[in-house]
């Protein structure tokens, strides 16, 4: 490889390793009122990037990856932050179906520190 080609891989490396980090989990989560399905790793409703998949807010799995997805994304990294998501979604997020991607604007618009 040449030094064109190291600059257009690195950046896809880095995203594929970024997507498997984990800053957020379970143990961290404020609520406690969550039910907890076992999905496969590869569904979309925990796996991926946010897209059009239904959001459920009550989904204890679905929530950690959310806010993970988006600590990723916008480049936090203290727990405190995912409460701070997390409280938004438990408390505020306004009733009704919504894509990941729905609730992602939502939080981006919502979220204040």
């Amino acid at each position: 490889m040449n030094n064109k080609d190291d600059i257009l891989i690195m950046p896809l490396l880095l995203l594929y390793f970024r997507a498997d980090m984990i800053l957020f989990s379970k143990r961290n989560l404020i609520y406690k009122d969550y039910t907890w399905t076992v999905y496969s790793t590869s569904d979309p409703r925990v796996f991926g990037i946010p897209d059009s998949t239904i959001f459920n807010s009550i989904e204890g799995n679905e929530v950690v990856y959310i806010i993970n997805k988006l600590m990723i994304l916008w480049n936090y990294r203290f727990s405190n932050t995912g409460n701070k998501i997390e409280k938004l979604i438990h408390d505020k997020l306004p009733a009704g179906s919504k894509s990941q991607e729905e609730v992602q604007a939502w939080i981006k618009e919502n979220l204040e520190f």
